[in-house]
């Protein structure tokens, strides 16, 4: 039996990007509870786009945390490497990551409860969409439950089948 080709990733999208879709998304999120509070127009998606946003925060800082914690391995096993000799047990290395370690895996926890309760809503608008597109880009594996979320969410818009296949003229 043939395996198949495990999906490579795409470019890693910018942080910089990252970083002003969840300011953004976060604006939208509070001009909405803004309306809330005064009876106007609220964002279809603002629930939405207030987890998303969440989510986005929270690999950003696990991505980081991870990113610093990589980068300091690969420090010392390269100055280990050029001594010829290991320095560090395993115990000690364990010790001296394990910290780091779980603050990657805390943010990476909160992130995933985030994207649990994200998955359960659907998107009403492109915004909603494009933050969803946004997290499911920007995870590793691509958030598997999230996507199928998304690609109900596509299927299920009406402007997106409108534009489409628009209505036969009568």
């Amino acid at each position: 039996m043939a395996k198949h080709p495990k999906p490579k990733p795409g470019p890693k999208l910018p942080e910089d990007e990252i970083a002003r879709a969840v300011e953004r998304l976060r604006e939208i999120v509070a001009a909405s509870q803004d309306a809330l509070l005064t009876e106007g127009p609220v964002h279809p998606d603002h629930e939405l786009l207030g987890l998303c946003a969440e989510a986005l925060h929270w690999r950003r800082h696990g991505g980081a945390t991870h990113e610093a914690r990589m980068a300091e391995q690969h420090r010392l096993l390269d100055r280990d490497h050029r001594k010829g000799t290991l320095e560090w047990t395993e115990a000690e290395y364990n010790r001296a990551f394990g910290r780091a370690l779980e603050v990657e895996l805390d943010y990476d926890k909160r992130m995933r409860r985030v994207l649990f309760e994200a998955r359960k809503l659907p998107a009403k608008t492109a915004a909603g969409i494009y933050a969803k597109a946004l997290i499911v880009r920007s995870t590793k594996t691509g958030s598997m439950l999230l996507a199928m979320s998304l690609a109900d969410d596509l299927i299920a818009l009406p402007q997106l089948r409108t534009s489409l296949w628009p209505a036969p003229d009568a």
